[in-house]
């Protein structure tokens, strides 16, 4: 695919960071730590027992680094008061001032609303620091504020970004290449001029969860507080489906409740 390329070679470096990854997960195992997250950028491990301070910590790596090739050191990147580990590079940490640093689309994805965001990073809040029963308070505060209407609509609503003029959408859909979609429909119905690129913020409406979007979307804009129309039970559901995510790392299964 580029000047210069060798798959071969690429293979071969790619095979012997296997194999020096392997070594280290090894050796950390005969030392007694658990390793929890492995990627490219290094390796996540719980310290063996009687491992209490950073510089212990530190030992520990440089006997792991004396086992590989001359010129290949291993660092360590730091110590964490607590470690939540989702799915393959998707993880959370808590270090020791409280500080929590979240890597990984799958726990800080920009296209969930925003209080669904909040609410996943207080739920990963409490399971770092060993409060994992508190969650199912948490979930029903937040069902509490969806069902009495107490939520900005910011909180609420999607912004998303125009991908392509008027006509060219009204063409795909026409022609069934593309589905609806409720930024377009909403961009349509305004009766202004939009372009791709133009970015909408709206929210849903309706009754019941399962509502199509685009037939069911207002803008942000125009949402009147005192007169709400926000489709509660969509958000809900939303809501729950997100908690149904974590349920084998929650203490207290509360997947079907609030609904």
């Amino acid at each position: 695919m580029h000047h210069f390329s060798d798959t071969s070679l690429a293979a071969e470096v790619t095979r012997i960071g296997r194999e020096l990854i392997r070594r280290m997960i090894d050796r950390l195992r005969r030392e007694g730590a658990v390793p929890v997250e492995v990627d490219t950028d290094g390796i996540y491990f719980v310290p063996p027992p009687g491992l209490n301070t950073a510089e212990e910590a530190a030992a520990l790596v440089a006997r792991v680094s004396e086992t590989l090739p001359e010129g290949i050191r291993l660092e360590m990147d730091g110590t964490y008061a607590a470690m939540f580990s989702y799915k393959r590079k998707n993880y959370a940490l808590l270090d020791e001032t409280g500080q929590m640093i979240i890597k990984g689309s799958g726990l800080r994805s920009r296209g969930m609303e925003k209080y669904l965001r909040e609410f996943l990073s207080s739920m990963l809040r409490l399971l770092l620091e060993g409060k994992g029963h508190d969650i199912q308070g948490l979930y029903h505060e937040y069902v509490q504020k969806l069902e009495n209407h107490n939520m900005d609509i910011a909180q609420l609503a999607k912004t998303e970004t125009l991908s392509e003029s008027e006509e060219t959408y009204r063409q795909k859909v026409k022609s069934r290449k593309r589905n609806r979609s409720a930024i377009h429909e909403l961009a349509i119905a305004s009766g202004r001029e939009y372009r791709a690129g133009d970015q909408i913020s709206y929210y849903v409406t309706g009754k019941g969860k399962s509502v199509r979007v685009y037939d069911n979307c207002r803008f942000a804009s125009g949402y009147d507080p005192k007169n709400p129309d926000e489709n509660v039970e969509y958000y809900k559901a939303k809501l729950l489906d997100l908690l149904k995510k974590f349920d084998e790392f929650l203490p207290n299964k509360i997947s079907n409740e609030g609904q």
